[in-house]
């Protein structure tokens, strides 16, 4: 096993490590991303009074559930 990341880390330049925080950081900004696109379509949804401020609260408190979930995930990956 060790010639196979040796033979990786000669032919990439890099580390396996390295790949490893380059995925997570990658997947920890789209997850940001999601939740940001989430808050701002349910508080659209908020101003247009289409829905109200308990279903803003249940929406925001599952993706933050999944967003810690998911980075818990992706840190706990690289370390």
């Amino acid at each position: 096993m060790k010639e196979a990341l040796d033979a990786f880390e000669h032919g990439a330049g890099f580390s396996t490590h390295d790949l490893a925080v380059l995925i997570a950081v990658i997947g920890m900004i789209i997850m940001t991303v999601w939740v940001i696109w989430v808050a701002w379509s349910v508080f659209r949804g908020l101003k247009a009074e289409k829905t109200d401020k308990s279903k803003l609260l249940h929406a925001m408190s599952r993706t933050m559930l999944i967003w810690l979930f998911v980075n818990y995930i992706l840190v706990s990956g690289i370390y």
